[in-house]
């Protein structure tokens, strides 16, 4: 996918990286000019950014919840100003790549689990195929519609506990997967968590070196 292909209304992640500082930004894609996305100015505390220094990294990144994300690097972005109006201008040397934002390690698990949709009265079955500290990816057997995508609560049990304590989290689906078998998957990133889940991903990864 050409960063050009991106379509206006639709929103990004600008990612920033000098040195060791790493600084993730939202815009929103006001149009395209050639090869070159114009993006409604991006403010930081009501100053507007400058990406101008050849130091700083610039990565970009669009989840359209239906895929991995995608992302461009070695981004360049500049103030423009087209008929009357600024803009950053935003322009990559490259086609995208898809990426997995998940880059802790993660355990595999297969174990049943549950979902509950906000507009739904039953709990759906799920399977919980891997899970880390902030993402969860799962197979379910219903599609989730669009406008539920970003308010999933998931419950688990951790079976290693003699009362099976129950672990509960939010998620929000950064893609999905329509599954030849039947059913769907989706990739999603934690939104909140209690805090047993850290103490159960620390265990699994313990007992698994």
């Amino acid at each position: 996918m050409k960063i050009s292909e991106l379509k206006k209304g639709q929103k990004v992640t600008i990612r920033c990286k000098h040195k060791t500082l790493l600084v993730d930004v939202k815009a929103v894609v006001a149009g395209v000019r050639s090869d070159v996305v114009l993006l409604e100015l991006i403010r930081h505390e009501g100053q507007v950014v400058d990406f101008s220094s050849p130091s700083v990294q610039i990565i970009t990144i669009y989840e359209d919840g239906l895929d991995m994300p995608k992302a461009w690097t070695n981004c360049r972005i500049q103030r423009r100003t087209v008929e009357g109006r600024q803009y950053h201008a935003l322009a990559a040397p490259k086609n995208s790549v898809r990426v997995n934002r998940r880059k802790v390690s993660r355990i595999v698990l297969d174990m049943p689990g549950k979902l509950k949709i906000s507009n739904q009265p039953e709990d759906v079955e799920i399977i919980i195929h891997d899970l880390c500290v902030n993402g969860i990816g799962i197979q379910s057997p219903v599609k989730i519609e669009e406008q539920d995508l970003r308010h999933l609560y998931i419950q688990f049990m951790d079976e290693d506990k003699d009362d099976e304590e129950p672990i509960k989290l939010e998620a929000r689906v950064v893609w999905k997967k329509e599954l030849p078998q039947g059913g769907f998957y989706y990739g999603c990133r934690l939104a909140n968590a209690e805090e047993n889940l850290g103490y159960y991903v620390a265990n699994k990864m313990r007992n698994a070196q």
